[in-house]
């Protein structure tokens, strides 16, 4: 082979790899999250990450005996939160007040969350995430 041959294959292996690299990157929800599954998590909202590919947001649940354990949520694309009419300032307005947050739990993370919607403490429902399939309402404990 050619030295030229051999610049031009190392070439296009190398333009191969850059595109493979970062969709590998993104996983799945499938991978990620268990979608027959659902927990309803009450706790403080602490922070709010608003930004692509996935908005974040925490929020500090405390159980029976009193031990608190910060839960963080995924929710969908900012573009896609706000076309479901939630707002960022609808989350950072809540920041430091009680929710309770539906979601798709994680499958190897423990207190890690797909979210769909949070519920405030004035009863509003915020959508953040999309519903998921193949569960119908099945609530986990």
């Amino acid at each position: 082979m050619s030295r030229t041959s051999w610049k031009l294959l190392s070439l296009v292996a190398l333009s191969s790899g850059a595109v493979v690299l970062p969709l590998s990157a993104h996983h799945g929800f499938q991978a990620e999250f268990d979608g027959s599954k659902i927990v309803y998590i009450k706790g403080t909202l602490t922070k709010l990450d608003w930004s692509n590919p996935h908005i974040h947001f925490y929020v500090d649940a405390k159980d029976a005996d009193g031990k608190v354990t910060m839960w963080t949520f995924e929710g969908s694309a900012t573009t896609l939160v706000e076309r479901s009419g939630t707002h960022r300032s609808d989350l950072l307005g809540n920041i430091g007040k009680e929710v309770e947050v539906r979601a798709t739990p994680a499958r190897s993370v423990p207190a890690r969350a797909a979210a769909e919607t949070v519920k405030t403490s004035d009863g509003q429902e915020l959508v953040v995430g999309g519903q998921r399939y193949g569960r119908g309402d099945k609530k986990e404990e």
